[in-house]
């Protein structure tokens, strides 16, 4: 047709997609592990509103969501989101690593600690994968400071990086394309929430403070605070 641009219609977050197919959905949430999942997909799409079209991204490369502003500086689309998550990744193993070798935590702390390290590091070499696998490349591992002088002050800022982690999770999952690597992303948001709610516990605090709606954050909000928290 002259003088007519025919707009390509945008590619739709694999949630989105799942949630209009009952039969993938039904697939797709007895591989990532029936129930939990399932909890969190219905959470999910009802927090952010299944009916109403999502905004446009300013500056990012997937237009689903405005949750994925500060990814495209590691890559396009999925491959950004993977590799923004494998560097808050790097961040939580070497803080759990250099938290275990101060030999400031004992007894309990010590062996969740050990425990949530062994995790964090298999999460690690998950999202290397998921970076090649997308065809991405592995970014550069940050250096971070961490505080490190006392049993407490690491339980705190176990929780509040664990709690990070969580977040910027979440932020991402409206945004993501491929639906394996949206089943990793489930799998991972549910062992982090565990992680945060222990060592929640283990302060003498609120196992679950957001109450029953966990709060997403946008990525260019979790670099500024981890910048803030790391860098002494």
């Amino acid at each position: 047709m002259h003088g007519t641009e025919i707009e390509e219609p945008r590619p739709a977050g694999a949630l989105r997609e799942l949630e209009a197919d009952p039969s993938s959905r039904k697939r797709f949430l007895k591989a990532v592990g029936g129930g939990a999942a399932a909890a969190a997909f219905a959470t999910f799409l009802a927090a952010c509103g299944s009916e109403e079209e999502p905004p446009a991204t300013p500056g990012g490369s997937n237009p689903n969501t405005g949750a994925g502003v500060g990814t495209d500086r590691y890559g396009p689309g999925d491959r950004g989101i993977a590799a923004f998550l494998l560097t808050i990744e790097f961040i939580v193993v070497d803080f759990y690593e250099q938290a275990l070798a101060s030999g400031e935590l004992k007894g309990q702390a010590a062996e969740l600690a050990r425990r949530f390290g062994e995790q964090e590091r298999q999460h690690e070499e998950a999202l290397k994968s998921a970076v090649t696998q997308l065809g991405g490349e592995v970014p550069a591992r940050p250096e971070a400071s961490f505080p490190l002088d006392s049993h407490q002050a690491i339980l705190e800022f176990a929780a509040e990086i664990e709690g990070i982690g969580v977040a910027s999770l979440l932020g991402q999952l409206g945004r993501i394309e491929n639906k394996e690597f949206l089943a990793g992303v489930f799998a991972l948001h549910s062992v982090e929430g565990r992680h945060t709610a222990a060592i929640n516990q283990l302060l003498g605090e609120n196992p679950v403070p957001q109450g029953p709606f966990a709060k997403p954050v946008f990525a260019s909000d979790v670099t500024n605070q981890l910048h803030t928290l790391t860098t002494g």
